[in-house]
């Protein structure tokens, strides 16, 4: 097999499916870079990683089987040219993703999008499905469901509840990729390939995701009408002292249902969704109408300079100042 780098999504042959076992870290290490994307692979205890890998093509991607026996680290500085959604079996993987810090286990799968550098760490015994889609099928499909031009690439939210509709359809299409490596010479590709694009499109409709640089989750389907009610509260009211429960109260619904709709349709709390819109509106003040930092910290409903700053930084990866001192 030939290399490839972190531009690329696959090295199988399309139709072809792979098996391959490696006990030593550094054989586990050069296959994987080969195989996936540039990492270094650290074994956490002893001096063996009890890899096993499976990986069946499909047109623009591959459906892959990993299992590491032992506590493992990857890190990597991310892919460019694929997504990954990866939906573990059995353990589960603790992951530093950009600025988040996120779990997958058994129910709770993560889509992984391309550019942040990631440390990723396995826990002994740890079995998922990985579903590599290449960036220029997720393109494809998302103008395509969304009508808009794909001037950004789209980033999902990483977290995919598997308990919901949508991530049950999901497990069932995986299982049904999974049979392929039972049988890979009944395998089709052409249904691999229509399974491949209703998985897309069920991630396209259903997981929040960010454009343009933003850190404020969009969905392309309708959310219920408490939440979006909640959510334009929150665009036109970020200056003021807003409280959830008061909040819940005038959208007319409970406490636990604003926050159980926040969870479901946008896989966070209402009290962080109001934080990254603040962040925005924050952000936009000092870059764009030239306001200080401690104004558009105040504009925004920030009351402490300190936090605002960290959490900022936290956000776009500068500190506001910075923001300030190159603002155009």
């Amino acid at each position: 097999m030939g290399a490839t780098d972190c531009r690329s999504g696959s090295m199988l042959a399309e139709g072809s499916v792979i098996s391959y076992v490696a006990s030593d870290p550094l054989e586990a290490e050069h296959y994987m870079t080969h195989t996936f994307c540039s990492h270094r692979l650290e074994a956490l205890s002893g001096n063996r990683v009890g890899m096993r890998h499976m990986g069946l093509s499909i047109p623009t991607g591959a459906f892959n089987s990993l299992e590491y026996g032992t506590d493992i680290e990857v890190r990597s500085d991310g892919f460019d040219r694929f997504y990954m959604l990866e939906m573990p079996l059995t353990g589960g993987v603790e992951i530093s993703y950009g600025a988040d810090d996120i779990r997958s286990s058994p129910g709770k799968a993560l889509l992984l999008s391309p550019g942040p550098k990631f440390r990723s760490r396995w826990r002994a015994n740890t079995r998922q499905w990985m579903l590599q889609i290449e960036a220029e099928r997720m393109e494809e499909r998302f103008t395509r469901l969304t009508h808009r031009n794909i001037n950004d690439m789209p980033v999902f939210n990483p977290v995919v509840d598997l308990r919901t509709s949508h991530g049950r359809q999901l497990v069932s299409m995986f299982n049904a990729l999974a049979r392929d490596f039972a049988v890979p010479e009944q395998a089709d590709i052409i249904r691999r390939d229509a399974l491949t694009n209703r998985i897309v499109d069920l991630l396209i409709g259903n997981i929040p995701f960010v454009k343009g640089g933003t850190v404020v989750p969009e969905r392309v389907t309708a959310t219920p009408r408490h939440v979006k009610r909640a959510l334009e509260l929150f665009h036109a009211r970020f200056g003021e002292r807003l409280s959830i429960p008061d909040i819940a109260e005038e959208m007319g619904v409970s406490e636990r249902a604003l926050y159980e709709g926040f969870q479901r349709f946008y896989q966070t709390s209402p009290y962080d969704m109001l934080t990254r819109i603040r962040m925005e509106k924050a952000r936009s003040l000092i870059r764009t109408e030239g306001l200080t930092v401690a104004e558009a910290a105040s504009r925004a409903g920030f009351r402490h300079l300190g936090r605002f700053s960290s959490a900022y930084r936290d956000f776009f990866g500068v500190l506001p100042s910075a923001d300030a001192a190159n603002r155009h």
